[in-house]
């Protein structure tokens, strides 16, 4: 009687070479991927390859082709006033790909601070009916030129009126229908730990102050110009 053939078992694939081969590959695949990265480009985003600035432990909001500014401000401010009129060169010199969102603030542990609450909900309401810009300028030539009372609302609502603002700006002004924004912005200042102002927050988490450039207002306009060709760049 013939036996019954044994087939023999297929051997089975060394499993070590196979997590050997796709780790090779793994590998391979990150060495390109980081080669072909955009240089200084990670988790924070575009770093500018000139310029002085500070790189903050926040997220960033780097988009290619755009900069992103946050100006946090105060109408006393005389730094701020003089850098204000060197902000329109930089929009014309970038058009659309620089957007400026300005935050005016005021230091809550300084009490002659107290009251310029008001001038920050005064620009609020009047950037919401679309007179942000006017108003701005409209303030700091009040407090620097004309030497008015920004804690003042009937002071804010002529100022309102003399950019062409209503009665509606003097009743949501009064009413306080910006209170909770104008806290907002000085939350916002503080988890940024400003301490100076104009203090500049380019795309989410780099920041530029005026002891950057030992608080002279045209270096750190040429500064700012620096960084922001950078980025673009």
């Amino acid at each position: 009687m013939a036996k019954k053939k044994r087939i023999q078992p297929k051997k089975k694939p060394d499993r070590t070479l196979i997590y050997a081969g796709l780790a090779v590959l793994l590998i391979a695949a990150l060495a390109i991927y980081f080669h072909n990265a955009p240089e200084q480009q990670g988790f924070s985003g575009k770093l500018p390859a000139a310029g002085k600035f500070a790189e903050l432990n926040k997220p960033s909001t780097y988009e290619p082709g755009k900069v992103k500014i946050t100006e946090f401000m105060k109408f006393n401010c005389g730094h701020c006033y003089a850098l204000n009129p060197q902000i329109p060169a930089l929009k014309q010199k970038y058009g659309d790909k620089l957007e400026i969102t300005y935050k005016p603030m005021l230091w809550r542990t300084v009490p002659q601070e107290a009251g310029f609450e008001k001038s920050i909900e005064a620009y609020i309401l009047a950037q919401k009916m679309g007179k942000g810009e006017e108003m701005k300028d409209a303030l700091f030539k009040a407090e620097f030129v004309d030497k008015k009372d920004l804690t003042s609302a009937a002071v804010l609502g002529d100022i309102g009126k003399s950019v062409g603002l209503g009665d509606d700006f003097v009743k949501a002004l009064n009413n306080g229908d910006a209170k909770n924004e104008a806290e907002a912005n000085i939350n916002l200042a503080e988890s940024f730990q400003v301490d100076e102002t104009p203090t500049i927050i380019i795309n989410g988490n780099l920041k530029v102050n005026p002891s950057m450039t030992n608080e002279d207002m045209d270096a750190m306009a040429k500064n700012l110009d620096t960084i922001i060709g950078s980025l673009l760049s």
